[in-house]
């Protein structure tokens, strides 16, 4: 048995054995809308990827469907670039280090998310899949426990169709999370996607397989063969999601219940490349996200700056179920109302540990135009080590670095980090060029900076002291690290 779904299951079976009792349930509160809730998500897909984002390739026609009929954030960031702790910041309207310890753990007990206030609340709740990063039991009290880590596209439509089914029994209203794997690494058509996948045969194959040559190479990643191929690979990862997704929508279709329930989509973080995943560089931290409910105001695209930590008081508002007090996200129901809100002038988003239990802790500051960097865990002499360094892509850039001295630079770069980096994103996309010395930008900086401080200074963020000891021009300190959940990241 793989180490992945020997995980996969002890998870599954120490939760299904803390599973409460099914007694008798409180019903919604009269005053709260009872409406279903059904949250989506993908593990790993890049903002990039969507056909209703911009992509050419028709990798997500089920997405771009839902999207017509959805408002559209597109500027919304993941609180982590990391799947645990991104995931329990949007279930629990916390940013990492608020929540729990901030990296690949559960989130301190007792402490409230989405699925404890729907639960106590009257709604049954069920999840499937990625159910090691939603712990502890005491936050996550599903009432059912929906399947580990198959990417078989059929089987979310059949445990959604199992949850709806239960949910009708109970005459409860239901909080579904279908959890969807791909794009995860291994990519479909690698050698351990073919694997893991059943070498894509049935249900795990996709129709229309893109190659090297149907791809465009984002700006931070270098034009070579073999990046190509595992962009490819990743595309049509993508694609399986969406068939997954497509099949998910139609069961609730077919369920009746699609008048009733509020459908939220939403990814964990960006790709599993270089420069992205587990760093605070944009295609890590950006997210795409789209969000249907009943009655809801003819779709919009909302550019403003927002994070998943909204997802959880907002899905609240919707029901008209209390917000807890004291939480890090804002509800995003009154700018949808058309409301006059106040737009964030910075998003923060934090690295912590990473899935292997290390610490390689980073705070990014961003706005629309800018991003300032603060890799905590450069030294010099540390070296990244995360799965984006395992595929083909890293390895294409080392083997061209031996001739080309800037591709060497950038997969050093990647490697060994910069210590502290400004971008303007709007001339330099792929974050190439820092300009963190430049004298036109100190101003931006130094206001950037001064913002990030008082945010840390409010979450009480642990890595504070470490950031002001960069800032003053010395050498922080990280340790190596507390790694208590070893499922993938």
């Amino acid at each position: 048995m793989r180490k992945r779904e020997f995980l996969t299951g002890t998870v599954l079976t120490t939760l299904a054995a803390t599973l409460p009792a099914q007694a008798a349930k409180a019903r919604p509160p009269a005053s709260a809308k009872r409406m279903n809730v059904l949250i989506i998500t993908v593990d790993d897909m890049d903002v990039s990827m969507p056909g209703y984002m911009g992509n050419k390739h028709g990798l997500t026609p089920n997405l771009d469907a839902l999207a017509l009929r959805s408002h559209v954030f597109e500027n919304c960031r993941g609180a982590a670039p990391i799947c645990m702790p991104s995931r329990e910041a949007f279930m629990s309207g916390l940013v990492p280090h608020r929540n729990g310890p901030g990296g690949f753990d559960p989130m301190y007990q007792g402490t409230p998310s989405l699925c404890s206030i729907l639960t106590a609340a009257g709604w049954y709740s069920a999840a499937s899949h990625k159910l090691a990063h939603m712990q502890p039991r005491s936050s996550f009290p599903w009432d059912d426990l929906l399947g580990g880590g198959d990417r078989n596209v059929l089987v979310h439509a059949a445990e959604f169709n199992r949850a709806v089914a239960n949910a009708k029994a109970r005459s409860a209203p239901f909080f579904i999370n279908c959890n969807i794997n791909d794009p995860h690494r291994p990519f479909y058509g690698s050698p351990g996607g073919l694997k893991k996948d059943h070498n894509n045969e049935g249900p795990f194959r996709i129709p229309r397989e893109l190659g090297p040559d149907d791809v465009e190479v984002p700006p931070f990643l270098e034009d070579l063969p073999d990046i190509r191929t595992e962009l490819s690979q990743y595309s049509n990862s993508v694609q399986r999601a969406d068939i997954a997704i497509g099949q998910i929508l139609r069961a609730l279709k077919d369920s009746g219940e699609e008048s009733t329930t509020i459908v939220l989509f939403c990814n964990d973080h960006g790709m599993p490349f270089p420069f992205s995943k587990a760093t605070g560089y944009e295609h890590g931290t950006r997210v795409p996200a789209l969000l249907h409910y009943p009655g809801m105001s003819t779709p919009r695209r909302f550019s403003n700056l927002c994070c998943n930590v909204d997802i959880m008081p907002t899905v609240l508002d919707l029901l008209e179920l209390p917000v807890p007090g004291g939480i890090d996200g804002t509800s995003w129901l009154p700018r949808m109302r058309g409301e006059k809100v106040a737009d964030p002038e910075f998003i923060i988003t934090y690295v912590n540990g990473v899935a292997n239990g290390q610490l390689f802790p980073v705070r990014t500051i961003q706005d629309h135009q800018y991003a300032l960097l603060y890799q905590i865990w450069s030294d010099g002499e540390r070296k990244l080590t995360v799965d984006a360094l395992t595929g083909l892509t890293f390895r294409a850039m080392v083997r061209a670095g031996v001739s080309d001295p800037k591709i060497a630079a950038r997969a050093h770069q990647y490697q060994f980090g910069i210590p502290i980096s400004f971008y303007d994103k709007q001339a330099d996309p792929g974050q190439r060029v820092n300009l963190i010395d430049a004298s036109a930008y100190q101003a931006r900086i130094a206001r950037m900076r001064d913002a990030m401080l008082a945010e840390m200074v409010r979450t009480k963020d642990p890595q504070l002291e470490n950031v002001r000891t960069m800032i003053a021009g010395g050498k922080p300190v990280v340790g190596p690290g507390a790694h208590r959940v070893t499922d993938e990241g």
